[in-house]
């Protein structure tokens, strides 16, 4: 048991050997304000407009820690509030064309790196993995 290491450690290893990917690219595209902490709102920021509690839900943080990041990718020009239909209090957040770019930009890269390690792994076993972490997920 001395010699077992953690799978989170692996897995940890992936994780930033991605986010580490991502930062360079984004950099090189010309998107030095984004950060790693900004991706899950890139990503879950719902086209029709996501409120910040469930962004900070889907991301496990507080809601006034959203509310710093979503701060600063309004200040940047990423995202932009917009009044809720629903509920007249509220407001919802929303990508601008500017953090639609990011966000594509982000799937883009994200493929790209994907790739190497399909290659590494062949498809076969990588298509494995896949559906593994997507069942441990779930």
């Amino acid at each position: 048991m001395d010699e077992y290491i953690n799978t989170g450690a692996y897995l940890r290893i992936l994780w930033d050997e991605l986010r580490y990917n991502m930062e360079q690219e984004l950099k090189e595209r010309g998107f030095e304000d984004v950060s790693p902490s900004h991706g899950w709102i890139f990503h879950n920021t719902k086209d029709e407009g996501s409120r910040i509690t469930e962004l900070a839900a889907i991301a496990k943080i507080t809601k006034q820690s959203m509310s710093a990041l979503v701060a600063q990718l309004e200040i940047a020009g990423y995202v932009k509030k917009k009044a809720d239909p629903t509920d007249k209090r509220a407001w919802l957040l929303i990508l601008t064309p500017k953090g639609k770019q990011v966000k594509q930009a982000g799937q883009e890269i994200n493929y790209s790196f994907e790739k190497k390690w399909e290659q590494k792994l062949g498809k076969k076993d990588y298509s494995q993995l896949r559906q593994l972490l997507i069942r441990l997920c779930e």
